[in-house]
């Protein structure tokens, strides 16, 4: 079995241009049964040109692959790829994860746009309950070739929890797509009640 993973285009494995999914999709290659049989595709293996920048991308993937056999084709955030990617592959399982808003990723925007990925995708996956419910937004069609599978993270052993610090952590972009304005705006009214609390980002 052979199985593709393409990372979005500004993304690669290389710490210094790695972002969430990047890291994500290295996790789950780490720990998965199949890692033998895992190619992560990025757009370090492509020459970068400055137009077109997503559209070249998925072009020269599909030209260099194209005589490839590849079993499934995962695509993380772009649902602009998948028509693309199903015209070169029609044979391959294509499966495509939501990191964000699918209503603001070009390529699911539009409910039409919604409804054909259901039809050229094995599998949609979501990383939150309220990522599904924004994709189904408007979608009265029963459909059933999808998930919702939690990002998670190795719980450390004999966590002491008497010496919890009052932190409150932000991890991520700090701008309005990540809710970091929410972030800042809950930390003011919070730290007027409770000065002892400290938020970090």
């Amino acid at each position: 079995m052979k199985i593709f993973i393409i990372l979005p285009f500004k993304e690669s494995l290389n710490p210094r241009y790695s972002g969430a999914v990047s890291i994500f999709c290295k996790d789950i290659y780490n720990y998965s049964k199949y890692k033998k049989n895992i190619k992560i595709i990025s757009s370090a293996d492509f020459s970068k040109k400055k137009l077109f920048r997503n559209q070249n991308y998925i072009n020269d993937f599909c030209k260099k692959y194209k005589n490839d056999k590849i079993d499934i084709i995962e695509l993380h955030n772009r649902p602009e790829y998948v028509n693309k990617i199903k015209q070169h592959f029609p044979k391959s399982k294509i499966i495509l994860t939501f990191h964000n808003d699918p209503i603001n990723l070009r390529g699911s925007k539009k409910l039409s746009e919604r409804k054909n990925l259901f039809i050229n995708c094995h599998k949609l996956i979501f990383v939150s309950n309220w990522i599904k419910k924004r994709f189904f937004l408007d979608v009265n069609d029963n459909y059933f070739n999808y998930e919702i599978i939690y990002h998670g993270v190795n719980k450390e052993k004999n966590i002491n929890l008497n010496k919890k610090y009052k932190y409150i952590l932000f991890v991520g972009k700090l701008n309005k797509s990540k809710g970091y304005d929410i972030f800042v705006e809950a930390a003011k009214l919070f730290i007027r009640k409770n000065s002892d609390w400290k938020f970090i980002a």
